[in-house]
């Protein structure tokens, strides 16, 4: 009878749970990184990547569990996978056409982030995920025996299915998406599906043949061309580029537009939001210490080190591999200069010291993390300045009516006596300054270049006052995102485009 039918290969059936259920989840925390540098990485992208991989491995799970019923041959099972890793392969030289397609619906106005995101998630993603879900259904089938332990083989599938999702969760995050990249991940996984198919159809020596494709692959598609790039390196949080220009230095991250800090060996100032941060040790000029939350290539600090050589100035970013670029091509070390790797936020709750300035410039480019910009926080940033201290944050805006600055400029308000907005000239950024002091803005710099800044940020200076009608920020709804993302397709669907993203610093 069918249903009594004993497999032949009870091995060769585990290792396919085992890598079909890492490859799932492997494709899945890949697909992060491919979305970002259209889409960015908010709420939106993630709920899309893990709702689509839910629907589709629900789907993979119903049909597959079907098509098993009638089977008692494994080779349609192999030829799945053959076919979903050669679809796999693919993914990464048809990813940047899928989310150019998928960017322009937002581009014309026509969808927002969440629906581009989850095109390009449901044209590239779904198709292998749905086939990996009928996978385990049909491993279940063919280890069955009729000896009624259905229960047993079931139990032991999904947990070798889950063991390879957790290997598949971890391996690319820590090891393979650094070392080698986001593309040459997915072809790794895209060729042990190949691989494993021609085993299972008796292929073997085809499958030497997919492995030499793969180091092919590896000599011949690592780079990634862009113009002026002197360096690039995928790290665990971003995928990193320095651009140079007619000798001046671009921090670009995740492929975007936006530049994250710039280098002039000519210029202290670099003509961008950074300079009027130099502003701030002249509202506050017994000032002996600063924080920079987003140090990114130590833009800020430079400028710092060399106006005001004084100012102790504690860095902190998240990427290590941003630091290490900083010092290397952006001139950022320097004897006022300490560096600290983790969260801004976490420094805050770890640290004792206290001072005089908080800098928050911390961008997932366009956004700013939802935890620093709540109520709770800024009460944290409170705690650990001193007397008459100052925090400034800036922030990606398209107007003084922008949703994501007037939430912001209310819950510093909700904190802070005394709250001021500086919208940069020649910019889409302002930053918004508070202290418990009142501050005034008719100092006179002694060196010229501070004068000019500080001449131009006069005029663009407003009082804020706290509205009770405004929504103010807080851990439990920060929807700074969604804010975000309507702010950007307003400016769209009103403007000429064109320099719109590079006006964001």
């Amino acid at each position: 009878m069918e249903g009594n039918r004993v497999p032949e290969n009870n091995l060769l059936l585990v290792v396919t749970a085992f890598i079909s259920g890492m490859s799932i989840m492997a494709l899945e925390m890949s697909a992060s990184r491919l979305l970002a540098p259209y889409f960015g990485t908010s709420l939106f992208v993630w709920t899309n990547i893990i709702g689509i991989t839910m629907i589709s491995l629900s789907i993979g799970y119903y049909y597959g569990g079907r098509i098993a019923d009638g089977k008692t041959d494994s080779k349609p099972m192999f030829r799945v996978l053959l076919g979903t890793g050669s679809f796999a392969v693919l993914i990464p030289f048809f990813a940047p056409i899928v989310m150019s397609v998928s960017q322009g619906a937002v581009s014309s106005g026509s969808a927002g982030v969440f629906y581009g995101s989850m095109l390009g998630t449901i044209l590239l993603f779904a198709p292998p995920i749905t086939a990996l879900g009928g996978v385990s259904p049909y491993v279940i089938r063919l280890s069955t025996s009729g000896d009624g332990s259905y229960g047993t083989v079931a139990g032991r599938v999904f947990a070798v299915s889950t063991v390879g999702s957790i290997l598949g969760t971890f391996l690319p995050v820590l090891l393979l998406i650094p070392i080698v990249g986001t593309k040459q991940t997915i072809l790794i996984f895209g060729v042990a599906l190949i691989v494993l198919g021609l085993i299972g159809l008796g292929k073997q020596g085809l499958s030497l043949v997919a492995l030499l494709l793969l180091f092919t692959t590896f000599l011949v598609g690592s780079a990634r061309p862009g113009e002026g790039v002197i360096f690039e390196k995928e790290s665990v949080h971003n995928y990193i580029q320095v651009v140079e220009h007619s000798g001046v230095r671009y921090l670009k991250l995740n492929e975007g537009y936006a530049y994250h800090s710039i280098y002039n060996p000519g210029s202290v100032t670099v003509n961008g939001v950074w300079d009027y941060f130099n502003i701030l040790p002249l509202l506050n000029r017994d000032a002996k210490d600063a924080l920079i939350i987003g140090l990114a290539g130590g833009t800020v600090a430079r400028e710092y080190r060399f106006f005001y050589p004084d100012l102790a100035v504690d860095g902190v970013e998240l990427d290590s591999e941003i630091i290490k670029a900083g010092n290397t091509f952006f001139d950022m070390a320097g004897a006022n200069l300490k560096t600290y790797n983790m969260d801004g936020r976490s420094f805050l709750k770890t640290t004792d010291k206290r001072y005089d300035i908080v800098i928050i410039d911390a961008y997932k480019q366009p956004y700013i993390p939802f935890h620093l910009t709540t109520q709770e926080f800024f009460t944290e940033v409170r705690s650990k300045l001193r007397d008459g201290g100052i925090v400034a944050i800036n922030v990606a805006t398209t107007g003084s009516d922008s949703k994501v600055q007037l939430m912001l400029e209310n819950t510093l308000a909700s904190v802070y006596e005394n709250v001021y907005t500086l919208d940069v000239p020649n910019t889409l950024n302002s930053i918004i300054i508070a202290s418990d002091k009142e501050l005034f803005f008719e100092f006179s710099p002694e060196k010229p270049v501070l004068e000019s800044i500080a001449s131009r940020a006069r005029g663009n200076i407003r009082k804020i006052e706290f509205d009770p009608a405004e929504m103010v920020l807080t851990d439990d709804r920060a929807p700074v995102e969604m804010y975000t993302d309507m702010m950007i397709l307003d400016y769209i669907r009103s403007q000429d485009t064109r320099g719109f993203t590079e006006q964001f610093e």
